[in-house]
């Protein structure tokens, strides 16, 4: 038998050996508790991370026509463009519209060719004279076709009698050129094309979904459902400077309280010379001579190049190409005794093809003022003076296929801005068409004379009938 004292070791050694274990344990869940929680504090963290899009920045993002960002063709290369906030603040209407249809494609032919250029030359003529003008026809012509698709009755006839064609066939040709400009080029030549439909948020169910499938199918436009109010104002104007590469910043200051809608597109294009303009050969301070006789100071590049000159009856010129040869840039000075309105106004289908085809072989030397201009015009007037007339009339316009309220066009807007310089051409242009609401027929209906009233009831079936006579 243990005396106590060892009974009194064995205790303390039981103690001893169970706060050992006790330790051992604890080190044993430590070691297994610590990763467990890093797991489940990094699973947390990512999930967070992915929904606030963070590691979509990082990795390749899907592409949305009409949502956060868009997928223009830049070449071969689709690139992201990332929406402001300003736009993607309006409510998005083209989702699911015109989708598991495909657009028809109609490729370039001379119908189409010649409706167009009747079209860029008559409008380009019908602008004020007497100052620097500069239109893009291509966004012109592109916005009214989208409206077109709205118009019905003799406001459609009007506008296919300006386009030219039918809206079915212009649809099936632009869906085709446009993808043509966009995806072609090369790393140095960008051009991009972008359309985008405002519609105050009261009248968003007015519109019928046949337009809103035609804007997705054809043009991937942009359909949103906006207050029509300073945010309005801020969203255009942000989707303006996004969709021309930055180069026009903003297009419009205000909105009138009448507006319902506006329709918008944008084109910008960045184009480096196949061969660029040596910069020591500027000539800075160079005299240019104004029509009127005044002159200014230029500088101007100059260079010799090789088969790139055309002549006619009225002018001599050149061909310089830009890289990817998709586009090019041709120059055109009036002979002696014809002035640049005269040129301008001689300008027909055919003309400027013909010289682009049959460029003179030979030295040419090129002398180019490097400049950079920007140009607004109201073309209320001048698509009126083509034969536009009641697009803008309140009561005789017709975009029932549009808008199933009562529209008309209160203005189209025009911008461009042009920077041509030793390395190469920017250009960029927007059109805005905006629409206001037809103000509804005012009737008059005073009882003052014997008239029949009845009470009836849901289905318009009278439950009393009578007459007051006074």
């Amino acid at each position: 038998m243990k005396s106590s004292d060892d009974m009194i070791a064995d205790l303390y050694e039981r103690r001893d050996q169970y706060e050992t274990d006790k330790k051992r344990k604890q080190a044993v869940r430590r070691r297994i508790a610590i990763p467990a929680i890093v797991v489940c504090l990094v699973m947390l963290l990512g999930a967070g991370v992915w929904k606030s899009g963070v590691l979509g920045k990082l990795g390749k993002r899907p592409a949305s026509p009409a949502g956060n960002e868009t997928q223009e063709n830049v070449g071969n290369k689709p690139t992201s463009t990332p929406l402001p906030p300003e736009v993607t603040k309006s409510k998005d209407l083209t989702a699911g519209a015109g989708s598991g249809v495909a657009a028809n494609r109609k490729p370039m032919d001379l119908a189409m060719r010649e409706a167009y250029e009747q079209f860029a030359y008559r409008l380009f003529t019908q602008l004020p004279e007497g100052k620097t003008r500069m239109v893009s026809p291509f966004s012109v012509y592109v916005a009214l076709s989208i409206a077109a698709n709205g118009a019905n009755g003799e406001t459609l006839s009007q506008m296919d009698e300006l386009l030219g064609l039918t809206a079915e066939e212009r649809n099936a040709y632009l869906t085709a050129w446009i993808e043509d400009l966009t995806s072609g080029g090369s790393d140095d030549t960008r051009f991009t094309n972008a359309d985008s439909l405002w519609i105050r948020s009261s009248l968003e169910q007015y519109v019928p979904k046949e337009f809103l499938d035609i804007c997705a199918q054809y043009y991937q436009a942009a359909v949103y459902s906006t207050p029509m109010d300073r945010s309005t104002v801020e969203g255009i104007n942000a989707w303006v400077k996004a969709k021309t590469m930055n180069m026009i910043d903003k297009l419009i200051e205000e909105l009138s309280p009448e507006t319902v809608m506006i329709l918008m597109n944008a084109i910008a294009l960045d184009a480096k010379w196949t061969e660029t303009f040596d910069e020591a050969k500027t000539q800075k301070d160079y005299t240019f001579t104004k029509a009127d006789g005044s002159t200014v100071k230029v500088d101007m590049m100059f260079e010799k190049a090789q088969g790139g000159y055309v002549e006619n009856d009225l002018a001599t010129g050149f061909i310089k190409r830009y890289k990817g040869g998709e586009f090019s840039y041709i120059a055109l000075l009036p002979k002696e005794g014809v002035s640049v309105g005269q040129l301008a106004k001689s300008l027909k289908p055919g003309d400027i093809r013909i010289l682009y085809n049959n460029p003179i072989n030979g030295e040419v030397n090129i002398g180019l003022p490097k400049y950079e201009e920007e140009y607004k015009v109201e073309l209320n007037e001048v698509l009126k003076a083509l034969g536009v007339t009641d697009a803008f009339d309140a009561g005789k316009a017709d975009f029932s296929r549009l808008l199933q309220r009562g529209a008309h066009v209160s203005q189209v807007t025009h911008k461009t801005f042009i920077s041509v310089d030793e390395a190469g051409t920017k250009a960029a242009a927007v059109t805005e068409i905006a629409f206001d609401e037809c103000e509804p027929r005012r009737y008059r209906v005073i009882l003052d004379r014997p008239f029949v009233y009845m009470i009836v009831d849901s289905d318009g079936l009278p439950i009393f009938l009578g007459t007051y006579e006074g």
